[in-house]
């Protein structure tokens, strides 16, 4: 996915090394802060998690949820006061990420010694490269910190769930969390997005409506906080609900208010879709649900009309320069508003919504036909099995279509996480063991989180940058 146009850059000498020395440096504490990170966006049915009891063909999706709350646990709590970089405001509390493919060009700068990261953002012009990830976006890890506080919530409070206590040491690593990624005064985001995808050089200093994505976690916070509120959990108190709600209520006010906020709610591709996901979140965190019914109907009577054509196929998506994964990145937004849309208004039918007599399903058969070694999108095609797993729970699989896909790819997605609630789907202990990875964690980590947006590197991919770099400049 990622080819090494770092090193082509229109850089002195010394200025592409210093900056190279950073990647190094500042990627390995990434890596260690956030040691993996699933880009997609979902949302468990707060009620069927918690109100379920779970039988043994459910054993292995339970242990790989356990041991992902373990794993994010012991990595967290996340915070965007300790980034390396602070924010153009002045201000340690603001959130802040890098646009991701642009590229900077100092050819203007006419240096002759190396330039500070600083005045690289300030002084250089910055290309756009469609597809190709700036290395030096990982410096700043608010974007994915936040990716990995998400799926710490989700599967933190899955798991107290499942432990069926009122106190528990996951349901506390909840609170824990969202205490000091959101309300501690020490440690809290300010309710802003401003300098989210921030375009950066002489121009720039701002931030973009793309940075709204970043967010896009608040589906899954919404649903573990959901789920802790439906089970009477007791470390979810009261005032902790109350502050985080006053919060939300803050961020929803700026993503009203805001150009960028109001951007990306009327943008027609992804960016629409994925910002519903996470406005009706917010909503049904505080408790507006009213809201959260009308803005996700809205999406299926409006944007998702113009979305589809009768093929299944997405135009927009299907013009990117990474057509496979954009296609299945807004099919899990999709997935997810009909998620919240369902959840909100039990009466809703959104899965029989049609685009050009398409539905959500017909997106996926189309993608299902769709090879990715065609657009070299090969090392991401997993991104598509939580997908048609969701796809198979709703619109059954009475040929064993779904199923048969997926156990052909040796993906044992029973073991996944997302097994427990893609739920009527076929499978189990037995066919976890046929895949030889029942009771598994680890190995159904390695393969889940192989799905991963273009912009985000696995651990593997950056290890081997990392050496390519360092073989080519002698580091």
């Amino acid at each position: 996915m990622f080819s090494l146009h770092l090193l082509s850059r229109n850089f002195p000498t010394a200025h592409t090394l210093l900056s190279l020395s950073l990647v190094l440096c500042l990627a390995r504490a990434v890596l260690a802060t956030n040691p993996f990170v699933q880009y997609a966006v979902d949302f468990p049915d707060p009620n069927f998690v918690a109100s379920t009891k779970f039988g043994n063909n459910f054993n292995g999706a339970e242990a790989t949820i356990v041991a992902w709350a373990n794993e994010m646990a012991s990595h967290g709590p996340w915070t965007v006061t300790s980034k390396p970089v602070v924010a153009p405001s002045g201000d340690k509390h603001d959130y802040m990420s890098w646009a991701p493919y642009e590229w900077p060009n100092c050819s203007n700068v006419k240096n002759t010694t190396a330039l500070s990261l600083a005045d690289e953002s300030k002084k250089c012009n910055f290309d756009f490269r469609d597809g190709q990830v700036n290395p030096e976006r990982f410096i700043i890890q608010d974007f994915q910190s936040f990716f990995n506080l998400s799926d710490a919530v989700l599967y933190n409070s899955i798991a107290a769930v499942l432990q069926n206590k009122p106190s528990s040491q996951y349901s506390q690593n909840v609170a824990k969390f969202v205490n000091t990624w959101f309300l501690d005064p020490n440690t809290a985001m300010n309710p802003n997005l401003n300098f989210a995808q921030m375009n950066r050089g002489p121009g720039g200093q701002s931030g973009a409506y793309t940075g709204i994505l970043d967010l896009r976690g608040f589906a899954k916070i919404a649903s573990g906080i959901l789920m802790l509120r439906n089970t009477n959990n007791t470390d979810w108190t009261a005032d902790l609900d109350s502050q985080f709600i006053a919060w939300c209520n803050k961020y929803i006010q700026w993503l009203d208010t805001a150009p960028n906020g109001q951007t990306a709610a009327h943008a027609t591709n992804n960016h629409g879709t994925i910002f519903i996901n996470q406005y009706a979140a917010l909503k049904l965190i505080v408790k507006d649900t009213s809201s959260a019914v009308n803005w996700t109907q809205n999406y299926f009577n409006g944007l998702f009309q113009h979305q589809v054509n009768s093929s299944g196929n997405q135009p927009e998506e299907a013009s990117r320069t990474h057509p496979y994964h954009y296609r299945n990145f807004n099919i899990a937004g999709m997935i997810t508003n009909a998620r919240l849309l369902k959840y909100a208004n039990p009466s809703s039918t959104p899965w029989n919504a049609t685009a050009s007599g398409a539905t959500i399903q017909t997106t996926i058969d189309f993608l299902m036909a769709t090879d990715p070694n065609a657009t070299g999108e090969s090392d991401i095609k997993a991104e598509i099995y939580p997908n048609i797993a969701a796809i198979a729970s709703v619109y059954g699989d009475p040929s064993g279509k779904y199923t048969g896909f997926l156990n052909g790819t040796g993906f044992a997605y029973a073991d996944d996480p997302t097994f427990l609630w893609d739920q009527p789907l076929a499978g189990g202990d037995a066919l976890a063991s046929t895949n030889g990875t029942k009771g598994g964690p680890d190995n159904t980590k390695n393969a889940a989180q192989s799905s991963r947006p273009a912009e985000v590197f696995s651990v593997a991919a950056v290890s081997v940058l990392l050496i390519l770099i360092s073989e080519s400049v002698g580091l």
